[in-house]
């Protein structure tokens, strides 16, 4: 008895409608990831223009020192 061997494989090609789907997903997907790098940088410049600009220096004035006193009622 003989073993059969398969010398070729005969699969189909890709077809230009596949290639396109691809394409299309890779532009989708780099779109979304423009949109939403873009959104994530607004948000930083958004919380990084509420806080002031010397939060992060130190103190510029010498510290001030809160005594407790008799309460006015």
């Amino acid at each position: 008895m003989a073993m059969l061997t398969i010398e070729t494989r005969s699969a189909p090609a890709i077809d230009a409608g596949v290639w396109r789907d691809l394409a299309q997903l890779a532009v989708e997907a780099l779109v979304i990831g423009v949109v939403f790098s873009v959104l994530l940088a607004l948000a930083v410049f958004v919380v990084a223009r509420g806080t002031h600009g010397d939060e992060f220096a130190g103190p510029q004035s010498p510290p001030v020192e809160l005594r407790a006193g008799a309460s006015v009622a």
